[in-house]
Protein backbone atom coordinates (compact mmCIF):
# COMPACT_ATOMS: atom_id res chain seq x y z
CA UNK A 1 0.00 0.00 0.00
CA UNK A 2 2.88 2.32 0.85
CA UNK A 3 4.55 1.69 -2.52
CA UNK A 4 1.26 2.20 -4.38
CA UNK A 5 0.85 5.55 -2.60
CA UNK A 6 4.38 6.55 -3.61
CA UNK A 7 3.60 5.85 -7.26
CA UNK A 8 0.43 7.89 -7.07
CA UNK A 9 2.33 10.82 -5.57
CA UNK A 10 5.02 10.55 -8.27
CA UNK A 11 2.53 10.29 -11.10
CA UNK A 12 0.36 13.13 -9.74
CA UNK A 13 3.39 15.41 -9.48
CA UNK A 14 4.42 14.66 -13.05
CA UNK A 15 0.89 14.86 -14.41
CA UNK A 16 0.66 18.46 -13.21
CA UNK A 17 3.58 19.25 -15.48
CA UNK A 18 3.06 16.78 -18.29
CA UNK A 19 -0.38 15.15 -18.52
CA UNK A 20 -0.47 11.78 -20.24
CA UNK A 21 -2.38 11.33 -23.44
CA UNK A 22 -4.58 8.67 -21.93
CA UNK A 23 -7.28 11.29 -22.16
CA UNK A 24 -6.95 11.41 -25.93
CA UNK A 25 -8.57 8.76 -28.12
CA UNK A 26 -8.62 8.28 -31.87
CA UNK A 27 -11.63 9.40 -33.84
CA UNK A 28 -11.88 5.81 -35.02
CA UNK A 29 -12.74 4.67 -31.49
CA UNK A 30 -16.34 4.93 -30.38
CA UNK A 31 -17.14 7.32 -27.56
CA UNK A 32 -20.35 8.53 -26.02
CA UNK A 33 -21.19 11.81 -27.83
CA UNK A 34 -22.02 13.61 -24.62
CA UNK A 35 -18.57 12.82 -23.14
CA UNK A 36 -16.57 14.64 -25.83
CA UNK A 37 -15.27 18.00 -24.58
CA UNK A 38 -12.88 18.85 -27.42
CA UNK A 39 -11.81 17.85 -30.92
CA UNK A 40 -8.18 18.47 -31.82
CA UNK A 41 -7.27 17.63 -35.42
CA UNK A 42 -7.88 13.86 -35.60
CA UNK A 43 -8.29 13.31 -31.85
CA UNK A 44 -11.03 13.53 -29.27
CA UNK A 45 -10.67 14.57 -25.65
CA UNK A 46 -13.34 13.18 -23.36
CA UNK A 47 -14.74 14.62 -20.15
CA UNK A 48 -14.16 11.41 -18.20
CA UNK A 49 -10.54 11.21 -19.32
CA UNK A 50 -10.01 14.88 -18.51
CA UNK A 51 -11.33 14.28 -15.00
CA UNK A 52 -8.53 11.75 -14.44
CA UNK A 53 -6.14 14.70 -14.67
CA UNK A 54 -8.09 17.19 -12.56
CA UNK A 55 -10.33 17.33 -9.53
CA UNK A 56 -13.98 16.88 -10.53
CA UNK A 57 -14.86 19.53 -7.95
CA UNK A 58 -12.76 22.14 -9.75
CA UNK A 59 -14.49 25.17 -11.18
CA UNK A 60 -15.38 25.29 -14.85
CA UNK A 61 -12.68 27.94 -15.37
CA UNK A 62 -10.03 25.66 -13.87
CA UNK A 63 -11.18 22.72 -15.97
CA UNK A 64 -11.07 24.85 -19.11
CA UNK A 65 -7.52 25.90 -18.24
CA UNK A 66 -6.54 22.24 -17.78
CA UNK A 67 -8.19 21.32 -21.07
CA UNK A 68 -6.28 24.03 -22.93
CA UNK A 69 -3.03 22.80 -21.42
CA UNK A 70 -3.89 19.30 -22.64
CA UNK A 71 -4.57 20.63 -26.13
CA UNK A 72 -1.23 22.46 -26.26
CA UNK A 73 0.60 19.33 -25.14
CA UNK A 74 -1.20 17.15 -27.68
CA UNK A 75 -0.30 19.55 -30.51
CA UNK A 76 3.33 19.63 -29.37
CA UNK A 77 3.54 15.84 -29.26
CA UNK A 78 2.05 15.64 -32.75
CA UNK A 79 4.66 18.12 -33.95
CA UNK A 80 7.47 16.25 -32.21
CA UNK A 81 6.37 13.09 -34.05
CA UNK A 82 6.29 14.93 -37.37
CA UNK A 83 9.78 16.34 -36.80
CA UNK A 84 11.16 12.99 -35.66
CA UNK A 85 12.01 14.21 -32.17
CA UNK A 86 12.60 11.11 -30.06
CA UNK A 87 14.28 10.71 -26.67
CA UNK A 88 17.56 8.80 -26.59
CA UNK A 89 17.57 5.41 -24.90
CA UNK A 90 20.25 6.64 -22.50
CA UNK A 91 18.04 9.55 -21.38
CA UNK A 92 15.05 7.23 -20.84
CA UNK A 93 17.19 4.78 -18.85
CA UNK A 94 18.62 7.61 -16.72
CA UNK A 95 15.13 8.81 -15.79
CA UNK A 96 13.93 5.26 -15.09
CA UNK A 97 16.94 4.76 -12.81
CA UNK A 98 16.11 7.97 -10.96
CA UNK A 99 12.49 6.90 -10.47
CA UNK A 100 13.59 3.48 -9.24
CA UNK A 101 16.10 5.03 -6.82
CA UNK A 102 13.56 7.53 -5.47
CA UNK A 103 11.23 4.63 -4.71
CA UNK A 104 14.01 2.42 -3.27
CA UNK A 105 13.70 -0.15 -6.03
CA UNK A 106 16.07 -1.69 -8.54
CA UNK A 107 15.40 -1.09 -12.22
CA UNK A 108 14.28 -4.72 -12.58
CA UNK A 109 11.82 -4.31 -9.70
CA UNK A 110 10.49 -1.12 -11.28
CA UNK A 111 9.88 -2.97 -14.56
CA UNK A 112 7.66 -5.49 -12.79
CA UNK A 113 5.38 -2.82 -11.33
CA UNK A 114 1.87 -2.60 -12.87
CA UNK A 115 2.42 1.17 -13.28
CA UNK A 116 5.58 0.69 -15.37
CA UNK A 117 3.88 1.16 -18.74
CA UNK A 118 2.27 4.40 -17.61
CA UNK A 119 5.55 5.64 -16.14
CA UNK A 120 7.37 4.79 -19.36
CA UNK A 121 4.80 6.72 -21.41
CA UNK A 122 5.14 9.74 -19.13
CA UNK A 123 8.93 9.71 -19.34
CA UNK A 124 8.98 9.36 -23.14
CA UNK A 125 6.47 12.17 -23.55
CA UNK A 126 8.29 14.47 -21.17
CA UNK A 127 11.64 13.90 -22.90
CA UNK A 128 10.06 14.32 -26.34
CA UNK A 129 8.54 17.63 -25.31
CA UNK A 130 11.83 18.79 -23.82
CA UNK A 131 13.56 17.84 -27.06
CA UNK A 132 10.96 19.72 -29.11
CA UNK A 133 11.37 22.83 -26.93
CA UNK A 134 15.15 22.73 -27.37
CA UNK A 135 14.83 22.24 -31.14
CA UNK A 136 12.38 25.10 -31.63
CA UNK A 137 14.18 27.44 -29.21
CA UNK A 138 17.49 26.82 -30.99
CA UNK A 139 16.01 28.48 -34.08
CA UNK A 140 15.44 31.74 -32.22
CA UNK A 141 17.91 34.48 -33.12
CA UNK A 142 18.37 36.00 -29.69
CA UNK A 143 20.53 38.89 -28.59
CA UNK A 144 20.73 41.05 -25.48
CA UNK A 145 21.03 44.81 -25.53
CA UNK A 146 23.17 46.59 -22.97
CA UNK A 147 20.04 48.41 -21.82
CA UNK A 148 18.32 45.09 -21.04
CA UNK A 149 21.36 43.85 -19.12
CA UNK A 150 21.70 47.11 -17.18
CA UNK A 151 18.02 47.08 -16.22
CA UNK A 152 18.20 43.44 -15.10
CA UNK A 153 21.28 44.19 -12.99
CA UNK A 154 19.46 47.16 -11.46
CA UNK A 155 16.42 45.02 -10.67
CA UNK A 156 18.56 42.14 -9.34
CA UNK A 157 21.71 43.57 -7.73
CA UNK A 158 24.42 41.18 -6.60
CA UNK A 159 24.56 40.54 -2.85
CA UNK A 160 28.36 40.46 -3.02
CA UNK A 161 31.02 41.06 -5.65
CA UNK A 162 30.92 37.73 -7.43
CA UNK A 163 34.17 37.71 -9.40
CA UNK A 164 35.54 34.28 -10.24
CA UNK A 165 39.19 33.63 -11.15
CA UNK A 166 39.54 31.51 -14.27
CA UNK A 167 42.63 30.26 -16.08
CA UNK A 168 43.57 28.51 -19.30
CA UNK A 169 46.62 26.30 -19.14
CA UNK A 170 48.69 24.02 -21.32
CA UNK A 171 50.08 20.87 -19.75
CA UNK A 172 52.40 17.98 -20.42
CA UNK A 173 51.29 15.03 -18.30
CA UNK A 174 53.44 11.95 -17.76
CA UNK A 175 52.32 8.94 -15.70
CA UNK A 176 54.78 6.24 -16.79
CA UNK A 177 58.17 6.20 -18.45
CA UNK A 178 60.46 3.51 -19.84
CA UNK A 179 62.98 2.37 -17.17
CA UNK A 180 65.06 0.17 -19.48
CA UNK A 181 68.11 2.42 -19.37
CA UNK A 182 67.82 3.45 -15.71
CA UNK A 183 66.80 0.45 -13.64
CA UNK A 184 68.17 1.99 -10.46
CA UNK A 185 66.00 5.14 -10.65
CA UNK A 186 62.35 5.29 -9.58
CA UNK A 187 59.55 6.20 -11.95
CA UNK A 188 59.06 9.49 -10.12
CA UNK A 189 62.72 10.44 -10.47
CA UNK A 190 62.78 9.53 -14.15
CA UNK A 191 59.60 11.46 -14.94
CA UNK A 192 60.71 14.51 -12.98
CA UNK A 193 64.08 14.47 -14.74
CA UNK A 194 62.38 14.08 -18.14
CA UNK A 195 59.98 16.98 -17.52
CA UNK A 196 62.80 19.17 -16.26
CA UNK A 197 64.61 18.56 -19.53
CA UNK A 198 61.45 19.46 -21.50
CA UNK A 199 61.08 22.65 -19.45
CA UNK A 200 64.65 23.58 -20.34
CA UNK A 201 63.93 23.03 -24.04
CA UNK A 202 60.80 25.20 -23.85
CA UNK A 203 62.66 28.01 -22.09
CA UNK A 204 65.22 27.90 -24.89
CA UNK A 205 62.49 28.37 -27.51
CA UNK A 206 61.05 24.92 -28.20
CA UNK A 207 57.29 24.77 -28.82
CA UNK A 208 55.29 23.72 -25.77
CA UNK A 209 52.46 22.60 -28.06
CA UNK A 210 54.74 20.41 -30.20
CA UNK A 211 56.32 18.76 -27.16
CA UNK A 212 52.89 18.16 -25.59
CA UNK A 213 51.65 16.48 -28.77
CA UNK A 214 54.78 14.33 -28.82
CA UNK A 215 55.09 13.36 -25.16
CA UNK A 216 51.97 14.14 -23.08
CA UNK A 217 49.96 11.14 -21.90
CA UNK A 218 46.81 13.18 -21.22
CA UNK A 219 43.94 13.42 -23.75
CA UNK A 220 44.71 17.14 -24.09
CA UNK A 221 47.84 16.26 -26.09
CA UNK A 222 45.66 16.45 -29.22
CA UNK A 223 45.26 20.21 -28.60
CA UNK A 224 48.88 20.78 -27.70
CA UNK A 225 48.02 20.27 -24.04
CA UNK A 226 45.71 23.29 -23.94
CA UNK A 227 42.62 23.39 -21.73
CA UNK A 228 39.36 25.33 -21.86
CA UNK A 229 38.72 27.98 -19.22
CA UNK A 230 39.05 26.42 -15.76
CA UNK A 231 37.67 27.75 -12.47
CA UNK A 232 40.87 28.12 -10.47
CA UNK A 233 39.42 27.38 -7.03
CA UNK A 234 37.96 24.08 -8.30
CA UNK A 235 41.30 22.73 -9.47
CA UNK A 236 43.13 20.05 -7.45
CA UNK A 237 45.32 21.44 -4.68
CA UNK A 238 48.55 20.53 -6.46
CA UNK A 239 47.49 22.51 -9.53
CA UNK A 240 46.44 25.52 -7.44
CA UNK A 241 49.78 25.58 -5.65
CA UNK A 242 51.72 25.32 -8.92
CA UNK A 243 49.61 28.01 -10.59
CA UNK A 244 49.61 30.54 -7.77
CA UNK A 245 52.99 32.20 -8.48
CA UNK A 246 52.79 31.96 -12.28
CA UNK A 247 52.15 34.89 -14.57
CA UNK A 248 50.77 34.54 -18.09
CA UNK A 249 53.12 32.51 -20.34
CA UNK A 250 55.24 31.41 -17.37
CA UNK A 251 56.18 27.77 -16.91
CA UNK A 252 55.89 25.77 -13.69
CA UNK A 253 58.44 23.39 -12.26
CA UNK A 254 57.46 19.72 -12.67
CA UNK A 255 55.04 18.69 -9.90
CA UNK A 256 53.20 15.54 -8.95
CA UNK A 257 49.39 15.44 -9.20
CA UNK A 258 47.49 12.22 -8.60
CA UNK A 259 49.26 9.27 -10.19
CA UNK A 260 51.38 11.34 -12.55
CA UNK A 261 53.51 14.41 -13.02
CA UNK A 262 52.72 17.69 -14.74
CA UNK A 263 54.51 20.54 -16.42
CA UNK A 264 52.13 23.46 -16.97
CA UNK A 265 52.14 26.85 -18.61
CA UNK A 266 49.62 29.63 -18.02
CA UNK A 267 48.05 30.74 -21.29
CA UNK A 268 45.49 33.28 -20.04
CA UNK A 269 43.91 34.51 -16.84
CA UNK A 270 40.62 36.32 -16.38
CA UNK A 271 38.01 37.27 -13.81
CA UNK A 272 34.39 36.50 -14.61
CA UNK A 273 31.44 38.20 -12.97
CA UNK A 274 29.27 35.22 -12.05
CA UNK A 275 26.29 37.40 -11.23
CA UNK A 276 26.45 38.91 -14.69
CA UNK A 277 26.54 35.40 -16.21
CA UNK A 278 23.46 34.41 -14.20
CA UNK A 279 21.61 37.57 -15.26
CA UNK A 280 22.43 37.03 -18.95
CA UNK A 281 21.40 33.37 -18.76
CA UNK A 282 18.09 34.31 -17.14
CA UNK A 283 17.38 36.93 -19.84
CA UNK A 284 18.16 34.46 -22.63
CA UNK A 285 15.97 31.83 -20.95
CA UNK A 286 13.09 34.32 -20.74
CA UNK A 287 13.45 35.14 -24.42
CA UNK A 288 13.56 31.47 -25.37
CA UNK A 289 10.42 30.81 -23.31
CA UNK A 290 8.64 33.71 -25.00
CA UNK A 291 9.73 32.49 -28.44
CA UNK A 292 8.44 29.00 -27.67
CA UNK A 293 5.13 30.32 -26.31
CA UNK A 294 4.60 32.34 -29.48
CA UNK A 295 5.47 29.28 -31.57
CA UNK A 296 2.92 27.25 -29.59
CA UNK A 297 0.25 29.90 -30.24
CA UNK A 298 0.93 29.65 -33.97
CA UNK A 299 0.78 25.85 -33.75
CA UNK A 300 -2.60 26.16 -32.11
CA UNK A 301 -3.78 28.73 -34.67
CA UNK A 302 -2.96 26.34 -37.53
CA UNK A 303 -4.76 23.38 -35.91
CA UNK A 304 -8.42 22.39 -36.02
CA UNK A 305 -9.72 22.83 -32.47
CA UNK A 306 -13.30 22.72 -31.26
CA UNK A 307 -14.03 22.99 -27.54
CA UNK A 308 -17.41 22.10 -26.01
CA UNK A 309 -16.96 24.06 -22.80
CA UNK A 310 -20.62 23.63 -21.78
CA UNK A 311 -19.83 19.93 -21.14
CA UNK A 312 -17.07 20.58 -18.60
Amino acid sequence: MKCQTTWLIWMTFNMSKLPLLALVISLGVSSAPNSIVAIVNDHLITRDALNTQSDIKQSKESKLKTLNQQIDILLQIEKATQLGVKPKSSAINNMLSRVAKQNKLTLKQLQTRPEFGQIMDSIQQKLSLNGLRELISSKAKLSLSQAEIDQALKDNPAATQALEDQVRIAQIAISTIDKTDSLLQSQDDLIQEFLTDLASQIQQGASFSALAKLHSQDESYKDGGESDWLVQKRLPKAFMQALKPLKVQELSAPFKAGNGWRLIKVIERRQVNNHLKVIKSALIRQKKNLYFRNWTKKLRKDAYIEIFDHKL
